[in-house]
Order: C-alpha cells, then structure tokens, then sequence
C-alpha cells in the first residue's frame, strides 16, 4: 500500500463521510470509493460499514487505522531528516494556526514567506489553540492564542489586549442587548466571564454564538449586539462609529498572548528556520 492510501484511510475516520473525505481530498467520491474497495481488498477486511449518514470502523478497521497513522508518522519523520541534511529550503511546511490569527495575520506572513521560499510546500490547518496544544506533534509550528505549549520551544509573537465593542446607533436603544461570541479556547470565555462579574452595571440579554470572530464582528457591526474582540479584529473600526471599551481586571488590561511554538526536531528543518527569519525571530 502507498502512504496516499494510509492518507484516504485516516481523512475517511476524520471526516466520517466519503463525501467529506473527499472534499479533503480533492478528489471524486466514485474515485475514493473504488479507491477504499481496493485497500479493503488488499487487507481482505471491511474497514468501515457504510451507512446513509456515518462511516464506522469495524474492529479489524480500527488496528487498520491506528497502523495508518503510524505510518503516516513515520513517512513524516524521515522526510524531516532528509530535510534537515538538503541543505536547500524546499519540502512541506506543517502549520497548526489559532483560527485568529489565520485570519488577521498568517496571511501576511505567507505571502512573504511563500515570495521567498516558492519551493516549500505548505501545509495548513486552522482551528482553536486548545487542538493544538493536544497535538503538537502533527505540526513543525504551532502558532497559538492563550498559553503556550509546555513540552515544546515558544516564543510570545505578540499580545494585544481585549476591547469591548458595539455600535453606537444600537446605543440608543436602553434595553440591554446581546452578547455576541465567538468559538474560542474555554480560558477566553472564562476570562470574559470574570470581567462581566466585576462589571456588573454592564450586562447583556443573551448571548448568541457563532463559530467564527468574523460573524462575530459583523453581526456587531450591523447593531445586532455587542462583542468582546482582541485587538487584532479592531483595526479598521474607528471611534466615531463604535463604542470601543477596554477591558480591565484588578486596575490591568486584559490581554490576549500569542506564542509560536516548534519541537527539537522541528527547529532543526530549514524550512522552518526560514519560516522564523521571515518573522524576525530568533531559533
């Protein structure tokens, strides 16, 4: 079996459809269901009992799986050795980003980076911090919101602190108003949580959620309600338009860190050395 198949097998547990997995695949899902029926056949196991809505592993599918993963691993490994001896910056850049700062600022530093370095290939993935700080070891740099990852070398990019935010036209109406949040770690939410216990005199009527900090901000922005937002979601809001309030606990602003974090091993790859002269970070 080829190391793509392992890669089918893991993207169709993950996904949970063959619709999904080929979605991230980019492939047709006729191809990725001819393509499972060969690697069943090559184990001479079913792997997963398909159903209308779920794929399940079948016991023999479950060790078929976890063996995938190994493998998966291990490809990885020796691809990273064979990196660090090149000599040259080419190969897979594996980047575990807060969905934040994908949005605010890696765009930014991809484009620099990619304009230097067009032979790296990168390897993205976006999501709440707290995934990452579970699974390190799947990415060569995790750049994270919060606190950092104690098993692995970090370093603080940078901090920016918590506002307050909503339209000022919505102002005008007495009634309290909604809170509108965003998926975040669960500290941020805390940390939201104990600033509106010590603020009694400011207080919502519910609170709507959303999955990403830009719903959030333009849901906000239409007067709907009003959100707690880092600094880095404010730049483009002025004064004039917004009531912009910093937040504050024990006479401190509240702020928000964000840290780049990498392995032994990861430190070591030219790519990713690269990837940190572009931020002008030591490594």
């Amino acid at each position: 079996m080829r190391v793509e198949d392992q890669k089918i097998l893991v993207a169709l547990k993950e996904a949970g459809t063959i619709r999904g997995a080929a979605k991230e695949l980019l492939i047709s899902q006729p191809a990725l269901s001819q393509r499972l029926k060969h690697i069943e056949d090559h184990w001479g196991q079913k792997i997963f009992i398909r159903s209308h809505k779920r794929l399940a592993l079948t016991p023999a599918g479950e060790q078929i799986v976890e063996f995938a993963n190994r493998v998966i691993s291990e490809e990885r490994k020796v691809r990273d050795e064979v990196s660090i001896h090149s000599g040259g910056i080419g190969g897979t850049l594996s980047l575990g980003v807060s969905s934040v700062i994908g949005q605010y600022v890696l765009p930014k530093m991809l484009e620099t980076y990619i304009n230097q370095h067009p032979y790296v290939k990168i390897d993205l993935e976006t999501g709440l911090s707290e995934g990452f700080r579970q699974a390190p070891d799947h990415f060569h740099i995790c750049i994270i919101r919060g606190e950092p990852i104690k098993q692995e070398h970090c370093q603080e990019l940078f901090s920016d602190k918590l506002y307050l935010v909503e339209k000022k036209e919505s102002n005008k109406n007495t009634r309290d108003k909604p809170l509108i949040e965003f998926q975040a770690d669960s500290s941020y939410g805390s940390t939201v949580n104990e600033w509106f216990l010590q603020n009694s005199n400011i207080s919502y009527s519910q609170k709507i959620k959303v999955d990403q900090i830009e719903t959030c901000k333009q849901l906000m922005s239409k007067g709907i309600g009003m959100a707690v937002l880092p600094e880095i979601a404010i730049q483009d809001l002025n004064d004039q338009e917004y009531l912009i309030h910093p937040l504050h606990l024990k006479g401190k602003a509240i702020t928000r860190k964000t840290w780049i974090c990498t392995s032994d091993t990861a430190r070591q790859l030219p790519q990713v050395q690269a990837f940190f002269q572009v931020l002008k970070l030591g490594i």
